[in-house]
């Protein structure tokens, strides 16, 4: 399976960033770190598996007199 790297467009402090990358760690998906254009804030990456099609939405929520 193909992999990319998907980096968060928004830049976020020093603690935000590390539950984000433990919680990637958690689930075995590689993340890193660096530096954003504001010292203080970082940009978080992580290598996701790339899907060919789009995820079926669950059809559980939906109610059947809307459709």
């Amino acid at each position: 399976m193909r992999e990319t790297w998907f980096t968060h467009p928004d830049p976020i402090d020093t603690k935000t960033a590390d539950e984000l990358i433990a919680s990637y760690k958690s689930r075995n998906i590689q993340a890193k770190k660096c530096l954003a254009f504001d010292p203080r804030l970082w940009l978080v990456s992580a290598l996701l598996p790339e899907f060919r099609n789009e995820p079926i939405p669950s059809r559980q929520y939906k109610n059947p007199m809307w459709s």
